[in-house]
């Protein structure tokens, strides 16, 4: 009896989106993308919304290493996403191609390169699946 009710529950169309809908990490707000650095560097985080479009020139290097936000120290966790991507409905609004980009530059070579594209060090994609399996966490190493 208590079987059944619990594969009713769980398998009902109704819990479903209680499950893939949303990130989780208490510390932060839960529809929020955040970004884990591993590396054992300091490291500036950009997110592109515009896949396959690959070009760089949306974005200001002055901005991004004005801008403390962008900032991702050693060991760091930090809050990335402005919009709430970790909303469906704001995902299917910003996200063209369904594909999140993630741009990480090493923050010491962005601060002497003329051109952003020679500190970028790593380029990341992701679907929405994809990040609702990590809750949201994107995790640079």
């Amino acid at each position: 009896m208590k079987l059944a009710f619990l594969k009713r529950i769980f398998l009902s169309p109704g819990f479903l989106p209680v499950l893939i809908f949303g990130c989780n990490n208490s510390s932060t707000s839960l529809d929020k993308v955040k970004i884990e650095n591993k590396l054992n560097k300091s490291i500036v985080c950009v997110l592109g919304y515009n896949y396959p479009d690959l070009n760089l020139g949306f974005i200001n290097k002055q901005s991004v290493l004005t801008n403390i936000k962008f900032e991702i120290n050693a060991g760091q966790t930090k809050e990335l996403d402005t919009l709430g991507l970790c909303q469906k409905a704001t995902w299917d609004k910003y996200i063209k191609h369904n594909m999140l980009m993630l741009f990480v530059f090493d923050k010491d070579k962005l601060q002497t390169v003329d051109k952003v594209e020679d500190a970028l060090t790593e380029r990341y994609y992701f679907s929405y699946i994809q990040l609702m399996k990590t809750n949201g966490i994107i995790t640079v190493n």
